[in-house]
């Protein structure tokens, strides 16, 4: 019966969870994860079956000493308390890796050499010659691990890392190891998918890697198999018999695939890789590879598949192009052409992957090339109930039906008509997400031509992304017969969550400047260069109600955006009006605003600057009428330091308060949900708050009843 050994084998950071079960299916006990590894217990053959059968190990280790090492005299006496005569003959070679962490020795290379020195020095005493040193395949590869003055010597069984499996005869600028790829494949269960015949697809494969793995595990081939060099060869204690029953074993159990497995890459260099790739490793009738962008479409060689693992390593954006357009693209891509199937995609920690707008949850964690990176892991939603089944149907999308939409946004321009003619509306929100398979919101401005902007709610992860887009070019195919306006005249965009600088960017390079004119006030509106059009539909009350109370009184518009509510005031009869925002583009475009309705630029001023800094810094002037409209945040870099609504709305109300006129009145509003109005600190400072949110919502926007909140703050 063999003896039992203390062994150790190592793998990278995430992965000891995998390698724990991995190391009991070769017949390994008391397996526990420790430091960058994992412990275990076996024979010879569980230590042989580890370095054969391991897809996810780097080094088997078999411990031989331990003890002390503060200095290196200690290193080499306790290096040579081992009798290296039973390890190799002196004609064979040795290398030695030596790791130290918080310990006297700090030089890894120094610590390597004294090991080497003991070792060779013992051989010189009792025979008068040497081993040679060999760094690449030596007869024994010693590994040596310093950690708080105690060394651990231990043999290195496997050589060379495990995840040289030996067919990678070509390789791409950032590929995956390949013990990287199985542990993606095992902890996404191919190994229950491949004996369940299911399908496996890698559409961005670079050199193969992942094909090549998953192949390897459908084919229940043994990693180490074709490898031609373990750093147990050379070693003294070697049983060569075991060894090559164990390889005829590992032959007699591979099987051929079950499965449909199928790679593309739009680069054929790279295709042409994995294909030489495969040849080294015996596989090439295992897997089909093409040249196809994965933007394109799917292999045919996938089409009798239903359904089943898409798994892939895209570009991750340090190294390779993957930006956020790329990533949006590769969202739709799949959920047009993979719908219900399983996914997972390996990329880098700061990849802008948000971007792929489908429900994948970051799961298994670990490095790739010094690049800190996770697995996206989930199912691409159905574009079909039961595509999470069969999509088998998938690629015949019917045609989207707007006959519901159609009818409801008829119905809501028919109960807006009297309305709109009443209080002479000319820019309004006709349609509000009412159906939630047609998730947009249509807003008309009945300019000197009627233009319509249909604003896109970002779908939900759930929701297919390529559905989601059909219903959306649907929508904009029947929105100029709808509401009779010409489809050059229909603009289209994305409201989604932004971060950064995101939500500053242009939309479009094309700037539709029209002109429109509501009870007297011209407003310019830019349609298509930005999100917003410059004109905040939701704030028709407010603008009309300083237009109605203004006559003769003066009015201060914080953060004034494009100075509509000034251009209101000044039609209104404002005797002076006084905008400040920190934006050059708004500030110029309120000017404009200003100048278009026959405001005087001395009465009527704007200044750049930022709100918190200006009220800081004027004092004197006072006015009988305020508006407070701040952002939720905002980090410019022209301040020093960022402003956030909750925590800074009370010292700007108590600001605006000290410019107010006797009888004067702030409005104050904000589009935060989640905005709580600080009551005690009101009422501490004499100040009266009434609640208008209700009353500032117009017709258009009951639907959308929090949309913003607004307040008419006085002094008692």
């Amino acid at each position: 019966m063999l003896p039992t050994h203390i062994l150790y084998a190592t793998c990278a950071p995430g992965l000891p969870p995998l390698l724990e079960q991995e190391l009991r299916d070769v017949g390994a006990s008391q397996v526990s994860a420790a430091g960058a590894g994992v412990r275990f217990e076996g024979t010879l053959e569980t230590a042989y079956s580890a370095c054969l059968w391991s897809r996810l190990a780097n080094r088997i280790l078999l411990p031989l000493h331990s003890g002390p090492a503060k200095s290196p005299e200690e290193l080499y006496e306790l290096v040579q308390q081992l009798d290296w005569s039973k390890h190799m003959a002196l004609e064979g070679t040795l290398a030695v890796d030596f790791f130290t962490s918080h310990s006297e020795i700090t030089h890894s290379q120094y610590g390597a050499l004294k090991v080497k020195d003991a070792i060779v020095d013992q051989f010189r005493e009792k025979t008068g010659s040497r081993p040679n040193v060999d760094r690449d395949s030596p007869s024994i590869r010693i590994n040596v691990y310093l950690y708080r003055n105690k060394a651990r010597i231990a043999l290195d069984l496997s050589g060379s890392s495990l995840h040289r499996r030996g067919y990678r005869h070509q390789q791409g600028m950032a590929p995956l190891k390949e013990n990287l790829a199985a542990a993606l494949l095992i902890h996404s269960q191919w190994p229950e998918q491949a004996a369940a015949g299911e399908c496996f697809v890698d559409p961005m494969c670079g050199t193969g890697t992942l094909l090549i793995e998953a192949a390897m595990i459908a084919s229940n081939k043994a990693p180490g198999i074709d490898r031609d060099y373990f750093g147990f060869l050379g070693w003294a204690g070697h049983d060569s018999a075991l060894w090559q029953k164990l390889l005829n074993d590992a032959k007699a159990k591979q099987i051929t695939p079950r499965s449909v497995i199928v790679g593309s890459d739009i680069d054929k260099k790279m295709v042409s890789a994995t294909k030489l790739n495969l040849t080294a490793a015996g596989l090439e009738d295992a897997v089909s590879v093409e040249t196809l962008s994965v933007m394109k479409g799917k292999s045919s060689a996938l089409s009798q598949c239903a359904n089943g693992l898409l798994l892939s390593n895209p570009p991750y954006g340090e190294r390779l192009a993957g930006d956020a357009e790329f990533y949006t693209e590769l969202g739709r891509a799949l959920s047009e052409h993979y719908s219900g199937w399983r996914c997972g995609l390996f990329t880098s920690d700061s990849a802008p992957s948000r971007h792929l707008a489908l429900p994948l949850k970051p799961e298994l964690a670990a490095a790739n090339g010094g690049i800190d990176c996770h697995l996206l892991a989930g199912r691409v939603p159905a574009r079909h109930a039961n595509a999470a089944t069969s999509d088998a149907t998938a690629t015949i999308t019917p045609a989207i039906d707007t006959t519901a939409f159609a009818n409801r946004l008829r119905k809501n321009l028919k109960a807006s008509k009297s309305w709109r003619k009443r209080e002479e509306i000319r820019a309004w929100r006709t349609y509000d997400a009412d159906l939630p398979e047609f998730a947009v919101a249509i807003d008309v401005y009945d300019c000197e031509q009627r233009h319509v902007v249909v604003q896109e709610y970002q779908a939900p992860p759930t929701v297919n992304v390529h559905i989601a887009q059909e219903r959306l070019d649907a929508v904009c195919a029947a929105v100029p017969a709808l509401l009779e306006v010409s489809p050059e005249r229909v603009h289209l965009k994305t409201r989604r969550r932004q971060a950064g600088k995101e939500q500053y960017q242009r939309m479009s390079e094309q700037d539709t400047v029209e002109f429109l004119n509501e009870k007297g006030v011209v407003y310019e509106l830019n349609l298509s260069a930005y999100l917003d059009t410059g004109l905040f539909l939701d704030h028709r009350k407010v603008r009309r109600y300083v237009q109605d109370n203004i006559a003769g009184k003066r009015f201060l518009n914080l953060f004034s955006y494009t100075g509509a509510v000034t251009a209101a005031a000044i039609v209104g009869g404002a005797s002076h009006t006084h905008s400040v925002d920190m934006s050059n583009k708004y500030s110029q475009w309120a000017a404009r605003n200003i100048k278009r309705n026959a405001g005087d630029a001395d009465l009527h001023v704007v200044s750049r600057s930022d709100v918190t800094k200006w009220l800081n810094e004027n004092k004197q002037e006072k006015y009988d009428l305020i508006l407070l409209d701040p952002p939720t945040f905002s980090n410019s870099n022209s301040t020093e330091e960022d402003w956030n609504l909750q925590r800074d709305h009370t010292a700007s109300i108590d600001a605006c308060m000290q410019l107010l006129a006797p009888g004067g009145e702030l409005l104050f509003s904000n589009n935060f949900r989640q905005f709580k109005i600080d009551n005690t600190w009101l009422d501490n400072s004499g100040l009266t708050a009434k609640d208008r949110s209700k009353w500032s919502i117009d017709q258009d926007f009951f639907r959308s009843p929090r949309i913003h909140q607004c307040w008419s703050i006085t002094k008692h």
